[in-house]
């Protein structure tokens, strides 16, 4: 906290109301990309969640070596495997390693280790999308250049978590960033200044609403897949009699089905097998309703 006192303390009037102008204008937007778009800083948390993790390390060694000092027996299933723990050849005496400071200064680490983990577990699970979509936040980060904006990625805190995002989705998700900075990056290289559509300040900004775009498409597409899969069994079973040739369309339908299922949608092993079950017995139906002709 005094740090950030400190940076804030540091910074002059002129950055203070540059920043809060660029606040107030994100704070105010239209568009919801600019609106609700925030930057997760993925590294710097993991870095964080390292520094913890290695901290806690050397104090549960501490904890562990002073456990073995003691010279207990180990339990009779052993779990943790204590009899082949390696004892270090200097033991610090109990008295000088467990005081009550160790004790504050392990319950804080700890407290902060479990609440990192859980906020950066929640983070990872929201919607992201590329600050490339977002030219107007774009235009603001002139230390970054065309592919570091493509690859920084801003979170949606307006929406739910991806955790149900199928993988059909995520990679239309990647293909329509990549499309983007594609076609960007053309323009930059006819551009004189380079990153010129991104400098400045404009009445009307460039805007691409992945998660949207996927969204759609990846709907449209499964409706128009499961109409694919009802309608062409239903027009080959209704001409051909031949219960083989019946049996043997019915088979690669709900094998090719399974398999399209289960490689572009997030369903669980459950909901897979009462897909392919339910589908299996729809064509029973039409098998069942085909006339046999002698």
């Amino acid at each position: 906290m005094a740090q950030s006192n400190t940076h804030h303390a540091s910074q002059s009037p002129k950055e203070t109301i540059d920043n809060f102008r660029k606040g107030w204008i994100a704070s105010t937007s239209d568009n919801n990309l600019t609106l609700h778009g925030f930057r997760r800083f993925k590294t710097t948390h993991l870095l964080n969640l390292r520094l913890l993790e290695n901290e806690i390390a050397d104090m549960d060694h501490v904890i562990y070596q002073s456990g073995l000092s003691l010279g207990l027996s180990a339990s009779f299933t052993d779990r943790l495997g204590l009899n082949h723990s390696k004892k270090d050849a200097n033991i610090p005496k109990i008295d000088d390693a467990i005081t009550p400071e160790f004790v504050l200064k392990l319950r804080d680490l700890l407290k902060q280790y479990d609440e990192a983990l859980a906020a950066f577990n929640n983070i990872m699970a929201m919607e992201t999308f590329s600050l490339l979509d977002d030219e107007k936040q774009s235009s603001w980060r002139n230390d970054l250049n065309l592919y570091e904006v493509y690859k920084t990625r801003l979170l949606r805190v307006d929406l739910g978590t991806r955790s149900r995002t199928d993988p059909f989705q995520r990679w239309l998700h990647r293909y329509l960033r990549a499309f983007r900075y594609w076609r960007l990056s053309r323009k930059s290289q006819n551009n004189q200044e380079g990153l010129g559509s991104f400098s400045g300040h404009r009445r009307r900004w460039s805007y691409q609403n992945t998660i949207l775009i996927a969204d759609v498409i990846g709907r449209v597409t499964a409706a128009a897949l499961t109409a694919v899969f009802l309608v062409c069994p239903l027009a080959i079973l209704a001409h051909e009699s031949s219960k083989n040739v019946q049996l043997v369309v019915v088979s690669v339908c709900i094998l090719v089905l399974s398999f399209l299922v289960a490689l572009f949608l997030k369903v669980s092993s459950f909901e897979m097998m009462a897909i392919s079950a339910a589908y299996a017995a729809v064509l029973s139906v039409f098998v069942s309703n085909t006339p046999v002709i002698a």
